[in-house]
């Protein structure tokens, strides 16, 4: 099934950008050991920013919900955002403070080490969202978020909206109690295999995404790494595997490239098999690249890749 146009559908994504400082190495080192690293580079990422570029590659209109610093790296963020067409008038920059960033280092096999530095980057009072960036809004993605602030951004959208929400480790880290009311709102949940066993206590994936419906979610999505990914819908689990990658060279921001494919296939109207084999597609697409928004498809490139247009494409 091939994508279409964008239609003037809004998504907004709510979480952090941050500036990521990456390695390449041969090996992890040992404790009090000392490798030297192939190759560096600092460039945007955090997750939230991550989802909300990759969108906007993929030619559909998204806003970006969370707080930048007024320093070099707040400016880089911006420069990305808007060079990709993501809107940031809902992006605010905070006077005086630091930018969020991540120290990554990642091995020959894409695996990677992430150490957050800390920074500006989340909105952390519920006043702060404010009621018409949520309006025309069709989907709401949240990815790093204060529950507090999360309920806040819910509470002002349109009745037909729909919520994916994708806690990543901080917000799972949280626990079941505080992210609960959040569950009970959300359409479709995202995470990987360790956030499930995290939030459920369940060793066994298939009962851990089960588990995770029944807090809420009509569709459940359990990203496996290369096993490919989960589906809970409709009451059956089914298990898909992953598109296959040349070589993976980095899988810093392949769970976020795997959630802009899930919400670029519900704006197209696929159905849940096709919105997963369109995420694995543009997930795999980025593990090919090194950097966590390095090589984020756009449509015309997914489209082909996967085999789903003609010539005269889009």
């Amino acid at each position: 099934m091939a994508m279409g146009r964008a239609s003037p559908t809004v998504v907004a994504v709510l979480g952090a950008a941050a500036i990521d400082m990456i390695a390449r190495v041969a090996e992890f080192p040992p404790a009090d050991g000392i490798v030297i690293a192939e190759h560096s580079l600092v460039a945007p990422g955090g997750s939230g920013g991550n989802v909300a570029e990759g969108l906007a590659r993929l030619g559909y209109p998204v806003r970006f919900l969370g707080i930048l610093g007024d320093d070099e790296n707040g400016r880089l963020l911006l420069s990305a955002f808007r060079e990709a067409g993501v809107d940031t008038s809902t992006t605010r920059i905070h006077a005086g403070g630091r930018s969020a960033s991540c120290f990554i280092a990642v091995n020959p096999r894409g695996e990677r080490l992430i150490f957050s530095l800390g920074g500006m980057a989340l909105y952390e009072n519920p006043e702060d969202i404010q009621p018409d960036w949520l309006q025309n809004v069709k989907i709401l993605y949240l990815a790093d978020a204060y529950p507090n602030v999360a309920l806040a951004a819910l509470n002002h959208l349109e009745p037909d909206a729909r919520v994916v929400f994708n806690p990543g480790g901080l917000m799972t880290s949280l626990g079941m109690t505080e992210l609960r009311p959040l569950l009970r709102r959300t359409q479709v949940l995202i995470t990987n295999q360790v956030e499930a066993k995290a939030l459920t206590g369940e060793n066994d994936i298939d009962q851990a995404a089960r588990q995770m419906a029944g807090m809420g979610p009509a569709v459940v999505i359990v990203t496996l790494g290369g096993q490919g990914s989960l589906l809970f819908t409709g009451g059956e689990i089914t298990h898909h595997p992953g598109a296959p990658a040349l070589k993976v060279v980095d899988t810093t921001g392949a769970g976020d490239a795997f959630s802009a494919g899930v919400v670029a296939g519900m704006l197209e109207g696929f159905e849940w098999n096709a919105i997963i084999n369109l995420a694995s597609e543009v997930a795999a697409i980025k593990v090919q690249n090194f950097g966590s928004r390095a090589g984020l498809p756009s449509r015309n490139q997914v489209n082909r890749l996967a085999g789903k247009i003609t010539m005269n494409g889009l």
